[in-house]
């Protein structure tokens, strides 16, 4: 089980606008959910919240993250278009992978190894 993380008063207002937007009624929007109007009613109103499954599909459906439908960021995809608010994430992380510290002249040689031993013994090979 996991926590979604939101802003309890962002969602109603981004799910109600964003279907208007759209230009569905509640019923329409839940008839393409496969929700009630009412489950759709009962969101827009903050009286209820979807489970993940749903949430992806709104987001699904208008081409939205699910962060910017859960009201964590202002930017309506994963991705902005306006450079001056991009921001750059660096990941760094241990390896116990030997391959990695090896140089790449290592890595061709002991790709075209491998390449060598798959033809000799793979599959088709009796």
């Amino acid at each position: 089980m996991f926590k979604i993380i939101f802003n309890r008063e962002g969602f109603p207002e981004r799910l109600r606008r964003l279907r208007e937007e759209k230009g569905l009624l509640q019923r329409e929007l839940a008839e393409k959910l496969n929700l009630s109007r009412v489950a759709i009613t009962h969101y827009e109103q903050g009286k209820r919240f979807p489970e993940w499954g749903t949430l992806q599909k709104m987001a699904d459906l208008f081409n939205v993250s699910v962060d910017y439908l859960l009201g964590r960021t202002e930017h309506r995809h994963n991705h902005t278009a306006d450079a001056k608010d991009k921001t750059e994430t660096i990941a760094t992380h241990k390896t116990d992978d030997p391959m990695s510290e090896l140089p790449d002249e290592a890595k061709k040689a002991l790709e075209e190894f491998k390449e060598f031993i798959l033809r000799k013994y793979g599959k088709g090979k009796e």
